[in-house]
């Protein structure tokens, strides 16, 4: 389990800080092209997940004193190259991204603590 901020985090992708400030981070996830299925079985406009396929990398940018971050799907390593953006509120939650055979599965585990 990773914690920047307040964020916690449970992958087992490597990754990097990319850009840090006293209030922001951007952490990079290496995923190799890879699909990308985010789990929205808890959202009242999604009925399951929501597939992004062929993606390069993740960038989670969170604000170190929040529980928002932006998610950018990239096509390749720059951020210039993001396809698709969505916010996510991590507050009581741990953010679970994990390797499951070809595919990343993106998760948000409520956790009461």
């Amino acid at each position: 389990m990773l914690t920047f901020g307040k964020l916690r985090l449970d992958t087992d992708f490597e990754y990097r800080i990319i850009r840090e400030d006293e209030n922001d981070m951007d952490i990079f996830l290496d995923i190799n092209y890879r699909s990308v299925d985010v789990n929205a079985s808890d959202s009242k406009m999604f009925h399951s997940r929501i597939q992004f396929p062929f993606v390069r990398a993740i960038i989670l940018r969170i604000t170190k004193e929040g529980y928002v971050m932006t998610v950018h799907m990239l096509r390749d390593i720059d951020l210039l190259s993001a396809f698709a953006n969505f916010e996510i509120d991590y507050s009581h939650s741990v953010i679970s991204i994990k390797n499951d055979y070809e595919k990343v599965i993106f998760d948000r585990i409520f956790d009461p603590l």
